[in-house]
């Protein structure tokens, strides 16, 4: 059993270190007043199925380390600053179920790595985000069904030129 710190700055520029075993299979910082957050930690935790950052005051979020859990399931982000935010990580998480987006202050967003994510099932977003796909999606058949109940919704963008 080995331990991992995550860091985590508060609204009121507090530093603060909370500490999880690497074989954690859930982590939950709901509710923390978290303002910034280093996920660099959580490359140790593959066995890691849901992580819980809700009802905080973040605003960017890189969700890079999260390629390196491969059995995560859920992604809860619900009430939170977030402005933007990129997928791409997510693209490695085969086994993912849930994303939960709703109440930020996201305006368009790219789903074209939950294509990715063929057991994606949950996809909970604010009616006022816009979002993206890469034209090329259209032709792929094996998208999570969710994504196709999205399908009149999505703005379909076609991919630049190298």
């Amino acid at each position: 059993m080995t331990d991992v710190f995550i860091r985590y700055q508060t609204t009121t520029g507090i530093e603060k270190t909370v500490k999880f075993d690497t074989a954690e299979t859930k982590i939950n910082l709901d509710l923390r007043d978290i303002q910034s957050i280093d996920l660099l930690p959580l490359i140790w935790c593959t066995s890691l199925q849901d992580l819980s950052l809700r009802n905080n005051q973040i605003v960017h979020l890189d969700l890079t380390p999260l390629a390196k859990c491969k059995s995560l399931i859920c992604l809860a982000l619900n009430n939170n600053k977030i402005e933007s935010i990129d997928f791409s990580p997510l693209s490695s998480c085969k086994k993912l179920e849930e994303i939960f987006l709703k109440k930020n202050n996201l305006s368009r967003i790219d789903i074209s790595p939950l294509f990715q994510c063929s057991n994606l099932q949950t996809f909970e977003i604010d009616e006022s985000v816009s979002m993206t796909a890469n034209m090329l999606l259209r032709s792929i058949g094996n998208w999570p069904s969710v994504l196709v109940q999205q399908y009149g919704k999505i703005l379909w963008k076609v991919p630049r030129k190298s």
